[in-house]
C-alpha cells in the first residue's frame, strides 16, 4: 500500500468512527469512499501543491488526548476587541463557552455552539446546514462534513442591526502530534439584518496542526454583512478554509481576507448572487516568504439581473514564497445589467518568489460591464530613488512602498482594532527587505 493510500484509509476510517446523525454526513462518508485526494488534473487544484498536507496523518482533536485548559490570560492580546466586540473563542475547532463573552447581545440574536444547536434540533440551523456546501467540493470538505463536530452558529433576526462586531478567535495547540481542527460555521442573517463578523486564526505554539474548516453564510433580502478574516497561524500550520455565501435580493456582502501565516494555506470563497440587486465586494491581501505557499481561490457567480461585484486581491512575496490566485467571475445568461470587476496585483521582493495568477471572466449575458486584469512587478526604482533622495534609508523606503501597496486593502478593514493589528503585523513582516539580487 502506498503512503497516499494508507493516508486515505486513515481519513476514511476517521469519518466512520461515529454513526452519522444527518443524511449530509452519510453523503460525505460515501464521497470519501469513492474519491481520492485532489490532484493537478483537477483545474482548481492545478497550481496547489499538496505535499504539506499529505506528509502527515492528521487526527481530529476530539480523538486525541489534549487536556490543556485555556483561560483568557493565556490568550493574551489575541482577542482584539475587549468591550468593543462580542467575543467567541474556538479552541482546536471546539466552541469554548467559558472563554466567550456575549453579554449585552440582543435577546433574539443567537451565537451558540454548533454542536449544541444540532443537539437541540434548532429549526433554522437544520434548514440551512449543508445547503450550500453539500458533501463538499473535495475530499477535505467531505472529511469535515462526515466528522461533523463543532463550530459557531450565528443567527441575526430580521431587522436587527448589531452595534458591535462578532469576534471569533480560533486558536490551536497540540502536545500529541499532528492535530486536525475541523470547525464549521453557519451564519444566517434574516431580512434587513446587519452585522460585522471578524475571524482571527492564530496559534498558541508551534505545534503541528491542520485547520480544515467550512463556513456557510446566508444573507436574506437587504441583509448586510461585513466579514473580515485574518489568518496568522504558526509556520507549522496547514490552513484550508472553504466559505460558501448565498445572497438574496439587495443584500450586501463585504469580505476582506488577510493571509500571512501558516506553512501552507488555501482559502476558497464560493459566492452566489441569486437575486436582483445583490452586491458582493471581495478584498484580499496575502503574503508568503520562507518557503510558504499561499493559495487564494475565488468564485463569484452572478445568477440574477442588476447585481454588482468587485474583487481586488494583492500579494507581497519574498524569499522563496509562492502564491496562487485563481479568481473566477461567472455571469449567467439571465444576469443582465451585471457590473463586475476583478483584479489581482502582485509585488515580488526576490528573484525566487513565485506567483501563479489566473483571473477569469465567463460571461453569457450581453448587457454587462465587466473587466479583469492582473499585474506582477517589483519595487519601482524611480519611486525608491525619490524616497532615498529625501533622506529615507533604503530598507525603510522599501518598507514604505510595500505598506503603500497594501494600504487600500488594509483600509477595507472597517473595525479599527483589527486594522491597527494588521498594520502592526505588516510592519513587522516588512522590516527586513533587501535588494533583489
Amino acid at each position: 500500500m502506498s503512503d497516499q493510500q494508507a493516508l486515505l484509509a486513515h481519513y476514511r476510517a476517521l469519518a466512520q468512527r461515529d454513526q452519522p446523525v444527518l443524511p449530509l454526513q452519510q453523503q460525505a462518508q460515501q464521497y470519501l469512499q469513492q474519491h481520492g485526494f485532489p490532484d493537478k488534473k483537477i483545474e482548481d487544484w492545478h497550481y496547489t501543491a499538496l505535499n504539506p498536507l499529505l506528509e502527515h496523518a492528521f487526527t481530529p482533536a476530539s480523538a486525541m488526548d489534549e487536556t490543556l485548559e485555556l483561560d483568557r490570560h493565556t490568550l493574551g492580546d489575541l482577542l482584539l476587541g475587549n468591550e468593543e466586540s462580542y467575543q467567541v473563542v474556538v479552541y482546536n475547532g471546539a466552541y469554548q463557552s467559558q472563554l466567550s463573552k456575549t453579554r449585552g447581545l440582543p435577546a433574539a440574536v443567537q451565537i451558540d455552539s454548533l454542536q449544541q444547536a444540532l443537539a437541540g434540533q434548532d429549526q433554522t440551523l437544520m434548514a440551512h446546514l449543508g445547503k450550500l456546501s453539500g458533501e463538499g467540493e473535495h475530499l477535505f470538505n467531505a472529511l469535515n462534513t462526515a466528522y461533523l463536530q463543532d463550530g459557531v452558529y450565528i443567527r441575526v433576526p430580521a431587522g436587527c442591526k448589531l452595534d458591535k462586531p462578532i469576534e471569533i478567535l480560533h486558536v490551536s495547540l497540540s502536545f500529541s502530534g499532528a492535530l486536525m481542527a475541523q470547525p464549521r460555521h453557519l451564519v444566517v442573517l434574516e431580512a434587513g439584518a446587519e452585522a460585522s463578523l471578524v475571524e482571527h486564526y492564530a496559534s498558541l505554539g508551534d505545534s503541528l496542526c491542520f485547520n480544515n474548516m467550512i463556513s456557510e453564510v446566508f444573507l436574506a433580502e437587504q441583509a448586510k454583512l461585513h466579514h473580515a478574516r485574518l489568518q496568522n497561524e504558526s509556520r507549522q500550520t496547514r490552513h484550508l478554509a472553504s466559505l460558501y455565501i448565498q445572497q438574496q435580493q439587495a443584500s450586501q456582502y463585504h469580505a476582506t481576507s488577510i493571509a500571512m501565516g501558516g506553512l501552507w494555506s488555501r482559502i476558497e470563497f464560493h459566492n452566489s448572487l441569486d437575486a436582483p440587486g445583490a452586491e458582493a465586494w471581495h478584498a484580499g491581501l496575502y503574503m508568503a516568504g520562507n518557503a510558504q505557499l499561499n493559495n487564494n481561490h475565488l468564485k463569484v457567480l452572478h445568477r440574477a439581473a442588476g447585481c454588482r461585484s468587485r474583487e481586488v486581491y494583492k500579494g507581497i512575496l519574498k524569499g522563496q514564497g509562492r502564491a496562487v490566485f485563481d479568481g473566477l467571475v461567472k455571469v449567467d445568461i439571465d444576469a443582465q445589467q451585471t457590473h463586475a470587476h476583478l483584479s489581482n496585483a502582485n509585488l515580488l521582493l526576490s528573484r525566487d518568489a513565485e506567483i501563479d495568477t489566473k483571473p477569469i471572466l465567463e460571461i453569457e449575458a450581453d448587457d454587462v460591464q465587466c473587466s479583469h486584469g492582473t499585474t506582477v512587478g517589483q519595487i519601482d526604482p524611480e519611486l525608491l530613488f525619490y524616497l532615498r533622495a529625501r533622506g529615507i534609508p533604503e530598507h525603510q523606503a522599501r518598507q514604505m512602498i510595500c505598506l503603500g501597496f497594501a494600504g487600500d486593502i488594509v483600509e477595507t478593514l472597517h473595525w479599527p482594532p483589527l486594522r491597527d493589528y494588521v498594520e502592526g503585523l505588516l510592519q513587522q513582516r516588512l522590516q527586513h527587505i533587501t535588494r533583489i539580487g
